[in-house]
Formats: structure tokens, C-alpha cells, sequence
């Protein structure tokens, strides 16, 4: 059956139902696939997050004009300035409405680029979602609308944002009639934007012939464009209009960035299939703005060597070029990760006073100066960091190298860190670190000289996955500390074998890992639990030989991070954080019924108020018969029905009651029956909890008698669950802990960088070692590491100096892995 059909159908039958019995009840249910996704994107990232301004243009005689626009992470913490997107469709708010239609699955732009951002697959860029007047639901925009985003909408944009307001960091992109919307533009003003993409844009709208017979300087013109084209496969109409521009374009040398139009055989002209592009051509929309041609010459003149204070005379020569450009100014106070602005001006200026008061001391300062108008850009900035060291003292300026967020710890661990004094101060260190946000600082080792480097042994530590570190560095005045961004440690333990589940009918993983073998009692321990907080549960170790807790409510999150030691343990617990589907589990255990089924929780409406449906954390079986074995509930004044089947709870060994709502009413399973569970809360009264719908198509088996249809939930701990375990002694290789668990290549610190960044590595087992750098057109740079290496981990410094701005590639192969990642360098 069609998908799209069924909330339909199912919205029929429960309404037929209801309206049978007098009850008006609309039931609706909340997308699974929908939840689950915007609780992976709750999880990245951290307080500087993305957010959307809805916002509104009124002209006179016309009226408003609203768009929304999207802020990427980062915009609210900082001065910098970010390039635009300008995202069409139709209505104003179609890029963010989770449910456009029903391919959707509950993500829209902003959690496709807040993903994509976290992922490091490109870089922050500012979305601008227009919605048309007129006709742009139902056919081409007008010229009227063209004008207003050239000369109305882009301007505004630029005076009210942080941009770059220069057709390098500018582009567009679009879905249907966006896509159309895109190719006028192009046809108008190409020169506005640097990049441009589409998804099955409806081009039978737009007049060809117009293109076809344009001459070589209006292709000229739009050569500089980077094209990111993609069309729905079952779309023909479409498709064979977005060939035709496609070729159209090649035939002038202007070549489509992706391989082919169509990505996907069975790709439709929907919204996920919509944002399927964007997920592709988003990376390549910031690549391009983010690496802008440089047609200015423009130079430094007088530029800081080593060390400035008080105002500094910064000036710069431009070439001949027209006087009405842009000019911007920035400083950045470490080595060009990020970058502040110091001037923007609307004139083409060659010179500025730097009040270097304004700013703290450091040792880590660069320059940069951007001059740029729509067609035109140039960009040059101080050829090494230099110190600004004003009057009094500063406190050391320290950036941490590695762990970088996201690295896997393990073993013997190089801890590396970059800390000078701006006034040559002699420096000491102290490092320092805690296992999770909420744990308190512990000393790891103190007042070491500042040699840059220490060996840390992460098997000391539990195994995280937010473990930081702080560096804590004096100069014998002051003080500055660094905290990095939380990384995971994984070392190998040796798990105790014998741990029992005597109570509770949780699904989830307790495992007692062996820390130090040494300590081991071979007394029997019980774990218990506390769920009883909203907010975090808790758990507890009992020493049954000695009577005593040797540990009482320990907070734990459930991701498998270990827990504090105990008599040479730790406690690592995997826990589901509610009680949800087991949707491997779930399906017809016995029988040959190929009935569809779909569970969730419900919600129902009864006219005065909804009844949300509660995850009960149980299992079930459907039993059919060849009789009449069972009666549905009463629940909300439902008419009783003959069921030729029953429910069990098989988790309590009971019989259920449920609701049932079905078209023919004949108690028989069967298509397009809906069943709820009905289940007592802890107050004894009946609530609904999970809903079943059946579906399928005229070929589809029904059961028969003895078929079996199992519902599996997955149960997080409770307070009823109990484990007991004997702490036994287990020979343990010590040589295992040494060793990564996986050969792996993370990513390059800083990035960007300019010019040095340093990237690290490890080996699993003893590997010969190719770690090499690739430009854009896969041309080898250089040869980091080619030899034989042990298992362990590595670091090793890029030095690019002479390279220009863009985006490289390193690679390692070892151990017959091959890993890429991408590093950008940032002049």
C-alpha cells in the first residue's frame, strides 16, 4: 500500500469508530524516525547554537515581504562574518516545516546544517529562506520579485547581518519553483552570486530559447559560478528540462559540480529527496565561499615583526581597481582560528590605527585586511604572529594541541600544549582533569616546566566519552587555563564474567570492569538502583561479605562510561534513556501472517482534553484463535468487542486489555485494525500505552489460529532492578592496555590553520605507515610519514608555509585501512 495513504486510512477508521459510539476522538501519532532525529541534533554541540529570526521587508503599495533566516552556531559568541545561502521554495516557511510532507521524517534545513557543521563537513554560513508574494505556490515568480531580492533583500541582509557582502560569499539554491527561482536570478544577475544549485527545479517555466540565444558575454559572465545541480529520477518532465539546462551549460564549458543530475534512481520530487541535496551541496556551497579568487593585488606595507604596543600604523596597498569597494580589517589572537573585526568600511582604504590597548596581550596575533566589491576581491595578512605586549603584565598565552574533541584516548598518551609569556616570563604547568561536566577537577600532574608535552597514563582515568583536560599555566603573577573540548578515553579492561540480573526486567548492559587485579577482594557485591529523580538516576554498590556500600549513588547517564573505581572496579552501563520499541524484536513470532504493523504512542483527543499514550515498559503477544477468547475494554465509553484473539503482558505474565478500533468489526485481526493497550498507572488508574496499527494490501496473509504477534520494548533501569556479581580474581595481560583498540586518523588542530597545524594518529597493531597530503585536484604535497611504526599513537606537525588558501586532504593507510580527512588552510 501506498504510505502516503495510510495516516489516512487510519484517521478513517478511528473516526468511524468513535463517531459509531458518539464520541468525536481524532487520534494522531508522533513520528517515531522524527524524534529520534531531532534528539541526535539536541545532542551535538553546545551552548552557541544555531537559531531562526523570522523577519519582514514592507514596501509601500506592495505590502510584506517575510523570510526567516537561519544563524549557524557561533553568529551570537563572536564578530566574524559569514557567508550567505539564499534558499527558495514558496512559502516562507517551507526550508523549516518538519512536516512538508510525509517523506520529510521530522529534519528540516536547520538540522541538516547544524549536522553538517558539527560534523566539521563545512564550515558556518548564514541561511536566507524568502517566502513569495503572488503567484509563487502555483507558478514562476515575477520580475517584480526578482528586483526585490537583487536590489531590496540582499542589501538589507548585508546591513543587517555579519556577511561579507561580496557575490564570493554569496550564492543560491533551490527546490522546484526554487530551483526556477535560482535560474532566473542567473539569468538576471549571475554576477551577484559565486555559487548556485538546485533540486528538480521546474525549468518547463522558464524560457530556454531566451539562454539558447544569448551570446558568449553573457557566459562569460557567468563562468565564475559553481553549478550544484541534482534532479528527481522519476520526475521526466523535470528531468528532461534539467538536462536540457545542464547541457546547456556544458556546451559553454560551465560544467555541473556533481557527476550526474540524478543521485538516486528512485529519488522523487519530495522534501527528502530535497534535502538529500542540500545534504550534498551544502559542503560544496561552503567550499566555495570559504576559498574566494583573489583578482586584487593587494599587499601589506607596513606589517609587525615581533612585538607591538600602543597604536600601531597598519598600511596596505591596493592596485588599480575602482575607488567604490569594500574594505575590512581584523585581527585574530590565535593564529587565525578566528578573527575579529577591527574595520569595515564601505571605501577602499589603504591604512588604520590599531589602538592595541583595546585588546589583551598575547602571543599568538595576526593581521588581515579583505578588499572586495560584487565582482572583485583581494586579501593579504601578516606574514608571522607576532606579540602585543602593553604596559603591565599578562598572563601566559596557552592554546591545548591535543586531545582534540572527538579523539579516542587510550594508554600512554602524548598531552601536548603551546604556552609563551608575552613578557618572556619563565612558565609552569599544572594539568588537570575530570571525567564528564559535572565531575570536579582532579590533579593529574603539577608544576611541570613548560616543555610543551607529558606522557599521560589514561588507564588511570574511567573510560568516557567527555573526558576533559585543563592546562593551568603561571607565570608567577597570573594565571591563564585552557579546557579542552570533551574527547573520549577507551582503554581495554577485562570484564567480570559472572555478573547476574536476580531482579527487574531491564534490557540494559552492566558490565564490572577489572581496573587493578591487585586490588580485587573476591567478595560478592549488589548493584542497585534509584529512578526515582526526573533528572538523572543513580545507582549503588554493596559489599555482601563486609555488610557495607563502598559506593552509594553514583549519577550515571547511561552511555557506557565508567563509573568511579571501587576494590579494583568500575561499573560501565549502557541504559536506554526511556522506554521505546525494540523494533528488531518487534514482529510475527509464529505463523506465516504477512500483516503490516506499525507501533506507537498514541494521542487522543476526546473533545475536552488529549490522552498521550505511556511507553509501558513491557513485552507483548498477540494470540490468535479460531474463537472468541477475549473482549475489548471499556476505556472512554468504547463498546465492548468479541476478539477472537487476546494480549499478553508476557514481561508480568498477565492478560492485557486493549482498545480496539477496526472497519468491519468482526474481532479479527485483520487490515486496518487498530489496537491500544490499555495498562494501570502507578495510582491504579488505566491508561492508554502502546498502539498497534495493522495494514497491508488485498495480497497480504491474515493470521490464523496459533499465529503469534510479539511486541518487544526495550526497558531502561528502574528501581526494581538488582545485580549481583563476585569479584574474582583473572589473569590480566597488562600489554593489552597499552594498545589503541583501532587504527585511526583524527582530525588536524587547529583547522583552519595558517600556516602550522599538527595531526595525529594511532596504530592498532605494529603497521607500515603512509600519511600524505593531496591538494584539491588529489596532486600529492608531501609525505608526513612512510615506514614501519608500532602499535601506539603519533603526532606530527603540517608545516604549509608557501601554500595557498584552501581546502587539503591527508591521508593515512595502515594496517589495511585507508582514512581520509579534510584540513583548510586560512591565510
Amino acid at each position: 500500500m501506498n504510505s502516503e495513504r495510510r495516516p489516512a486510512l487510519r484517521a478513517s477508521a478511528r473516526f468511524f469508530l468513535f463517531h459509531r459510539k458518539n464520541h468525536y476522538i481524532i487520534s494522531t501519532m508522533k513520528s517515531f524516525f522524527s524524534t529520534l532525529f531531532v534528539a541526535v541534533l539536541l545532542s551535538i554541540g553546545n551552548a552557541q547554537t544555531s537559531r531562526i529570526e523570522m523577519r519582514s521587508i514592507t514596501l509601500s503599495g506592495v505590502g510584506s515581504w517575510d523570510f526567516n533566516v537561519y544563524l549557524p552556531p557561533g553568529y551570537d559568541q563572536s564578530s566574524e562574518r559569514f557567508p550567505v545561502l539564499y534558499l527558495f521554495r514558496g512559502a516562507v516557511d517551507e526550508w523549516l516545516d518538519r512536516t512538508e510532507d510525509g517523506s520529510r521524517a521530522g529534519r528540516n534545513i536547520q538540522d541538516i546544517t547544524d549536522t553538517l557543521i558539527a560534523q566539521g563537513t563545512m564550515l558556518g554560513v548564514i541561511l536566507v529562506m524568502p517566502g513569495f508574494t503572488g503567484a509563487a505556490m502555483t507558478g514562476p515568480a515575477t520580475d517584480d520579485d526578482y528586483t526585490f531580492v537583487l536590489n531590496t533583500l540582499i542589501p538589507f541582509i548585508d546591513q543587517q547581518y555579519r556577511t561579507m557582502p561580496s557575490r564570493w560569499f554569496r550564492g543560491v539554491d533551490g527546490f522546484s519553483l526554487g530551483g526556477l527561482h535560482m535560474v532566473n536570478l542567473m539569468w538576471r544577475r549571475p554576477e551577484r552570486f559565486s555559487s548556485a544549485g538546485m533540486y528538480d527545479g521546474t525549468l518547463y517555466l522558464f524560457d530556454m530559447d531566451q539562454m539558447i540565444s544569448a551570446d558568449e558575454t553573457y557566459f562569460t559572465r557567468l563562468k565564475p559560478v559553481q553549478f550544484l545541480l541534482h534532479s528527481a529520477a522519476v520526475q521526466p518532465s523535470n528531468l528532461s528540462n534539467n538536462r536540457r539546462f545542464d547541457s546547456l551549460l556544458t556546451s559553454h564549458g560551465i560544467y555541473n559540480t556533481f557527476d550526474d543530475l540524478v543521485f538516486s534512481t528512485t529519488s522523487q520530487h519530495n522534501w527528502w529527496n530535497a534535502d538529500e541535496h542540500m545534504i550534498r551541496s551544502l559542503p560544496f556551497h561552503s567550499l566555495k565561499f570559504y576559498n574566494p579568487p583573489q583578482n586584487i593585488p593587494l599587499a601589506l606595507k607596513a606589517s609587525p615583526l615581533t612585538r607591538i604596543d600602543g597604536t600601531f600604523h597598519l598600511t596596505w596597498s591596493v592596485g588599480q581597481v575602482p575607488d567604490s569597494l569594500k574594505t575590512l580589517v581584523e585581527y585574530s589572537n590565535n593564529t587565525g582560528a578566528s578573527w575579529q573585526t577591527l574595520l569595515f568600511s564601505t571605501t577602499k582604504d589603504t591604512a588604520f590605527d590599531w589602538n592595541t590597548v583595546d585588546v589583551p596581550d598575547g602571543t599568538r596575533y595576526l593581521l588581515r585586511v579583505q578588499v572586495f566589491g560584487d565582482t572583485l576581491y583581494g586579501s593579504t595578512q601578516s606574514a608571522q604572529r607576532f606579540i602585543v605586549d602593553n604596559p603591565g603584565n599578562a598572563a601566559p598565552d596557552a592554546v591545548l594541541l591535543s586531545p582534540q574533541e572527538k579523539d579516542l584516548v587510550s594508554g600512554n598518551y602524548d598531552v601536548r600544549w603551546s604556552a609563551e609569556d608575552p613578557e618572556g616570563d619563565a612558565i609552569r604547568v599544572t594539568l588537570l582533569g575530570r571525567a564528564g561536566p559535572e565531575a570536579g577537577w582532579q590533579t593529574i600532574v603539577a608544576d611541570l616546566e613548560n616543555s610543551g608535552a607529558f606522557i599521560w597514563d589514561s588507564r588511570t582515568v574511567a573510560n568516557i566519552k567527555t573526558f576533559q583536560l585543563k592546562l593551568r599555566c603561571s607565570d608567577g603573577q597570573g594565571v591563564s587555563e585552557i579546557v579542552s573540548r570533551p574527547f573520549e578515553v577507551s582503554n581495554t579492561r577485562l570484564p567480570i564474567s559472572n555478573v547476574s540480573h536476580i531482579a527487574g526486567d531491564s534490557d540494559s548492559r552492566i558490565t564490572v570492569n577489572i581496573v587493578d587485579q591487585a586490588q580485587l577482594t573476591g567478595h560478592s557485591y549488589r548493584i542497585q538502583f534509584d529512578d526515582t529523580s526526573s533528572s538523572i538516576k543513580r545507582y549503588s554498590v554493596y559489599d555482601l561479605l563486609n555488610n557495607a556500600y563502598v559506593l552509594q549513588a553514583v549519577p550515571f547517564t547511561g552511555d557506557g562510561s565508567e563509573g568511579p573505581s571501587f576494590d579494583g572496579l568500575r561499573l560501565s552501563i549502557v541504559d536506554d534513556p526511556q522506554v521505546r520499541v525494540n523494533q528488531d524484536s518487534t514482529r510475527w513470532a509464529k505463523g506465516l501472517s504477512t500483516l503490516e504493523y506499525q507501533v506507537t504512542l498514541p494521542d487522543v483527543f476526546t473533545g475536552t482534553e488529549t490522552i498521550k499514550g505511556v511507553a509501558f515498559p513491557a513485552d507483548y503477544e498477540i494470540r490468535i484463535s479460531d474463537h472468541i477468547v477475549d473482549t475489548s475494554g471499556d476505556f472512554l465509553e468504547s463498546v465492548p468487542t468479541p476478539l477472537y484473539y487476546s494480549v499478553w503482558n508476557t514481561t508480568e505474565n498477565r492478560q492485557a486489555d486493549v482498545l480496539v478500533a477496526e472497519l468491519d468489526g468482526d474481532g479479527k485481526l485483520s487490515r486496518f485494525d487498530d489496537l491500544f493497550i490499555l495498562e494501570e498507572d502507578q495510582e491504579g488508574k488505566t491508561v492508554l500505552s502502546w498502539e498497534i496499527f495493522f495494514s497491508g494490501d488485498e495480497r497480504t496473509i491474515l493470521p490464523v489460529a496459533g499465529d503469534v504477534f510479539r511486541l518487544k520494548t526495550i526497558k531502561p533501569l528502574r528501581s526494581n532492578d538488582v545485580f549481583e556479581f563476585q569479584a574474582t580474581s583473572i589473569g590480566i595481560s597488562d600489554q593489552g592496555f597499552l594498545l589503541p583498540r583501532r587504527t585511526e586518523l583524527s582530525q588536524n588542530y587547529p583547522n583552519p590553520f595558517n600556516p602550522v597545524t599538527v595531526i595525529s594518529y594511532e596504530l592498532r597493531v605494529t603497521s607500515i605507515v603512509s600519511l600524505k597530503v593531496y591538494d584539491l585536484l588529489s596532486r600529492e604535497i608531501v609525505v608526513l610519514v612512510n615506514g614501519e611504526k608500532p602499535a601506539g599513537r603519533y603526532s606530527i606537525t603540517w608545516d604549509a608555509s608557501g601554500r595557498s588558501t584552501g581546502i587539503y586532504f591527508y591521508q593515512l593507510v595502515a594496517g589495511g585501512k585507508t582514512i581520509t580527512r579534510k584540513a583548510l588552510l586560512m591565510k
